[in-house]
């Protein structure tokens, strides 16, 4: 089982590392080389502003209502389906539902019909009546006369998949964002990268026929015959309509609804009878009472309609199990020590303002740095040391980027309280992501393997032998020493999303195919610091925590408990876990042997909101893709985020008490976060940039 918080994870994205931030990709010409070298990508990264507003606290239920003609009922209960609904309002009572999404209030029941307004995600609505449209008879459906692929229908889900990490419009590599049709059409740097009705003369085509593209690995070939003969039909935005039989249509009526204002609504204005919504958007929830608070939110965790019936039923929801001490499970999410509340920020959207913090003055160091800052630790006296890699988000060389052991990274001591220029304190190193400082000592962690610089002294290795997949941009990750120990994220050697779902295997089966067989990989791992030191070995490591996929950022909060980001998947099924998460592990319930240790490990529904198994679902409503970084500041956990809804995060507690995750920050790549000996928050980012963060600007 899993005792992660719940900050939610998308498994459409999941790369690692320098896969998300950069490819050599491109669209432009054969030689990745020389594009590389010749072009340089343009991503949104604008001039940082320097002071941010929280925005004011969404009102929870905006749009509730009241009926205004209720009869009390003898007896009120929930509600499981569209049979119920009827029954409920037959009996002369008003069911009470809730928003599953956006949804228009017509004046017939027809979505042709116009519409007054809108009613937002979330809301309760109080149901007085309802319509069912009978169809006429008609013919058999005619076959559709245009192109049978489209854009939306079959390549968009492919893309956002496979190919949103380096083409969003957070991440435009080359100047090319895949993940929508005109952004596709428009093409990059190079200009269009399809010609419709021709795929050998596409751009497009030329990269994924021959499998240079996405970078982590070649498309199936069943995929890749999907986008050549998608183009070949023309590369139409959506499928040709195909004439359908009409279906039987249930239409709501709702009392006094308090609408959002619509650009095209009814010229005439709504009357008591015709505030019409669909029952495919309504959830229905109770009947003949307004359903609590916790009634509402279980309703759209189950994320049922009336005409597909509801996941709640006439008993009382079981309440979600809490977490207790035990060697099989991690540290339960829900007693972590977070005492920040909640910003009440809305879910994060591609229209926010880039590097804008919510709530939060951000000052720029190190202006002229352009080399990406992988780890930070602080030490005494001033001094913060970065892990530097390449330029991780303009001029990119693929002979570095897919090389691990590239000797062109280094670790530099920055003064940052007298803003001096970096000192590097060692050269020609493999690529660096983690970083921790102790007792006058450094500790790295680095492409397959651990060591230390001890203050004057030189890089000493401790412990070789941890996977690396240079592709794939996979190493061991992050460091951090706590209470003796030395916890390293071990990170996986196969990312996912991009073969196809892996099926008929376990947990076991999982572990196995994305750790390579390594039982030092995948895993969190540690080490007793003295007995590291004096066998420098590998075989001084244990496994701490299992059920990860490629674990990254990890750090540990006051009380002791160890916290670290799990970016990347394996393509399994639903109820295996996959990865893309923040997780929280309790030392003390770390097992002596490999089958003791806890499991940390979402369980996933497709679509859907994930089921946590120690703290409920939260109320957030995106879904996290490719974290990073991590620390605790504040109060709290931030965390970094690279894929879909790039930048920084923070957790917070809700009125309920239920954790959840709030993006604070649009920023690409976030990769490196640590906290300053005065509290503050510093952010390293892919393209060099250096922030340091306060909370309270006006």
């Amino acid at each position: 089982m899993k005792c992660g918080v719940i900050v939610n994870s998308n498994k459409m994205l999941n790369k690692s590392l320098a896969a998300l931030l950069v490819t050599s990709i491109l669209l432009g010409s054969m030689s990745s080389l020389a594009f590389a070298q010749s072009i340089e990508p343009k991503p949104p990264i604008g001039t940082p502003k320097l002071s941010g507003k929280s925005n004011p606290p969404a009102s929870p239920g905006a749009g509730a209502t009241t009926a205004a003609k209720t009869t009390t009922p003898a007896t009120t209960g929930r509600l499981s389906g569209l049979a119920e609904l009827m029954q409920c309002v037959d009996d002369g009572k008003t069911m009470y539902g809730v928003t599953i999404q956006t949804t228009n209030v017509r004046s017939a029941p027809s979505t042709e019909a116009c519409r007054f307004g809108k009613l937002p995600k979330a809301t309760v609505v109080a149901v007085t009546a309802y319509t069912e449209s009978k169809p006429p008879a008609v013919a058999a459906p005619a076959a559709p006369t245009g192109p049978t692929l489209g854009y939306v229908e079959d390549i968009q889900p492919l893309f956002e998949r496979a190919c949103a990490a380096c083409h969003s419009a957070a991440a435009r590599t080359m100047g090319l964002v895949a993940t929508t049709y005109p952004t596709l059409m428009a093409g990059g740097q190079n200009g269009p990268v399809i010609v419709p009705g021709d795929p050998d003369a596409s751009k497009l085509w030329q990269y994924l026929g021959i499998g240079k593209m996405p970078a982590t690995r070649p498309l199936p070939l069943a995929d890749q015959q999907l986008v050549r003969d998608w183009i070949a039909q023309g590369a139409a935005e959506r499928r040709a309509a195909t004439p359908k039989a009409a279906t039987a249509e249930t239409w709501l009526t709702i009392a006094n609804p308090t609408l959002t204002a619509v650009s095209d609504a009814c010229a005439n204005a709504p009357t008591e009878d015709n505030n019409l919504v669909s029952a495919d958007l309504i959830i229905p929830v109770r009947c003949g009472a307004e359903p609590a608070a916790a009634e509402v939110k279980t309703a759209l965790a189950g994320g049922r309609t009336a005409t597909t019936g509801t996941a709640t039923s006439t008993a009382a929801a079981a309440p979600v199990a809490a977490a207790t001490t035990n060697v099989a499970r991690g540290a339960n999410a829900s007693k972590a020590g977070i005492q920040a509340a909640a910003l009440g920020l809305p879910a994060p959207a591609e229209t926010d303002p880039y590097m804008a913090p919510a709530g939060f003055c951000m000052e720029r160091r190190l202006a002229d740095n352009h080399r990406g800052i992988t780890a930070m630790a602080f030490g005494p006296d001033g001094k913060l040391f970065l892990a530097l890699d390449s330029d991780l988000a303009h001029d990119i060389d693929p002979l570095i980027l897919y090389d691990a052991f590239h000797p062109s990274r280094s670790v530099a001591v920055y003064d940052y309280i007298n803003d001096m220029t970096p000192v590097e304190i060692m050269t020609e190193s493999s690529r660096i992501t983690g970083l921790d400082w102790q007792d006058g000592t450094l500790y790295l962690s680095r492409a397959g393997e651990v060591g230390r610089i001890p203050d004057g002294s030189s890089y000493e290795p401790l412990a070789g032998g941890f996977a690396v997949s240079g592709q794939l941009f996979h190493a061991n990750n992050g460091i951090v020493l706590n209470d003796g120990w030395v916890y390293v994220s071990a990170g996986g050697i196969v990312d996912g999303y991009v073969e196809g779902p892996i099926t008929g295997i376990d947990e076991s089966g999982a572990q196995n195919i994305v750790s390579g067989g390594n039982p030092y990989a995948a895993r969190i791992v540690r080490a007793p610091l003295d007995t590291l030191l004096s066998q420098r070995s590998i075989n001084a490591f244990s496994t701490a925590g299992r059920g990860v996929r490629n674990p990254y950022g990890i750090t540990a909060d006051p009380s002791g408990r160890i916290w670290f980001t799990d970016n990347g998947a394996t393509n399994v099924p639903d109820e295996i876990p996959a990865g893309d998460e923040i997780d929280v592990l309790d030392p003390a319930v770390i097992g002596g042997d490999e089958s003791s240790t806890p499991t940390m490990a979402f369980r996933w529904r497709s679509r859907r909101p994930p089921r946590l198994v120690c703290t409920a679902p939260g109320q957030y409503g995106q879904l996290l893709a490719a974290p990073t970084g991590i620390t605790w500041a504040y109060d709290t956990i931030f965390y970094g985020a690279y894929g879909r809804n790039p930048g920084l995060y923070r957790l917070g507690r809700a009125s309920d008490g239920a954790l959840i995750g709030e993006r604070i920050m649009m920023a690409w790549p976030v990769l490196s976060l640590a906290t300053a000996p005065d509290g503050a928050l510093w952010v390293g980012m892919g393209d060099g940039g250096l922030y340091r963060m306060t909370p309270g600007c006006n």
